[in-house]
């Protein structure tokens, strides 16, 4: 039973890995790191690499500016400006 449940994971696994995040994925987990609302969130290309931009007006009155690789779905170290 365990063996199974481990094969099965290991495809799923395998059968996501390729999966790029959608710009409302982002959008969620943007908001998951800094709750408030959303201004805006677009998807761009420069230097042929797709990337999410998302504004969030912070609960506190900040407002934070997200880049997301659309690739590998990592945000950037720093916020873009």
């Amino acid at each position: 039973m365990t063996m199974l449940a481990l094969v099965l994971m290991g495809m799923w696994g395998f059968a996501h890995a390729d999966r790029r995040p959608s710009l409302e994925q982002a959008v969620t987990e943007a908001r998951d790191r800094y709750p408030g609302r959303v201004l805006s969130a677009e998807t761009d290309r420069r230097s042929g690499r797709e990337s999410h931009r998302i504004r969030i007006l912070t609960d506190d009155g900040r407002v934070k500016r997200l880049r997301m690789d659309a690739e590998s779905g990592r945000f950037e170290r720093r916020p873009t400006r």
